[in-house]
């Protein structure tokens, strides 16, 4: 018969090493359980008791889980490519209108993105809209800024330039002006896990989830950003699929 192999065993693991492995292995292990905590379980429960502000019409609860600062910044190209469409659709027809939305882009443009956003980025009016049953989408594009809005900016350019002004539409329908005014959710218009999409990082400290009105949807109608800011988890950004 041959001989057999030479099987070199292995030397037994001192106790010291066998120490020292498991610290490691309970180090990972509590590491990965911080992590889970940090980015999904803190998150969710933010987003959770921003839900229940948005459905109880919590005003203070939708101050507290919204960086408005921030998500106005995150909503401003949108508001931009928005009211510039209005703004191609109300000066249709009009002699030298190329010339006049390339003024209009350099002088008024920028102020009715920001009396837009005014009116849209309150608690009030956030709340509101979900209440109704409307898309960050719609409600941008059916802005078209307040005091003065955008027809009567346009009107008034048109007859600077040319001698002739389009006819006005009415203004919109401006926000409430308090909580009181703001209806409760609906049980059927409430989200759920559902109407999440997509999730994934974007960035050491911030997560996305893409949000659809309709759960049956296949795709998001809204990206928002949720980030540590510090002192808890707060959405900070928005940006609407137009």
């Amino acid at each position: 018969m041959p001989p057999a192999p030479n099987r070199q065993s292995r030397p037994p693991k001192t106790p010291d090493k066998a120490k020292e492995t498991a610290i490691m292995r309970l180090i990972s292990a509590l590491l990965i359980v911080l992590a889970g905590l940090f980015y999904v379980a803190w998150p969710a429960w933010s987003a959770y008791q921003l839900k229940l502000a948005l459905e109880s019409g919590d005003v203070a609860g939708v101050e507290r889980g919204i960086d408005f600062p921030s998500v106005r910044q995150s909503l401003r190209p949108a508001a931009t490519a928005a009211i510039e469409q209005n703004l191609k659709e109300a000066t249709k027809g009009t002699p030298g209108s190329d010339l006049l939305i390339e003024k209009m882009s350099k002088d008024t443009l920028p102020k009715l993105v920001e009396t837009s956003l005014d009116t849209i980025l309150t608690p009030q009016a956030i709340i509101r809209m979900h209440a109704e049953g409307k898309s960050l989408r719609d409600l941008i594009k059916s802005v078209k800024a307040g005091g003065p809005d955008l027809m009567g900016q346009v009107g008034g350019l048109v007859r600077d330039l040319f001698g002739k002004k389009p006819a006005a539409d009415p203004p919109p329908a401006s926000p409430p002006a308090d909580a009181a005014a703001a209806p409760i959710v609906p049980e059927s218009r409430r989200l759920g896990l559902g109407n999440i999409k997509s999730a994934g990082f974007d960035g050491p400290t911030s997560i996305y989830l893409g949000l659809a009105r309709d759960a049956a949807a296949t795709g998001p109608d809204l990206t928002a950003t949720m980030s540590f800011t510090g002192t808890g988890w707060r959405v900070t950004g928005l940006v609407p699929r137009i």
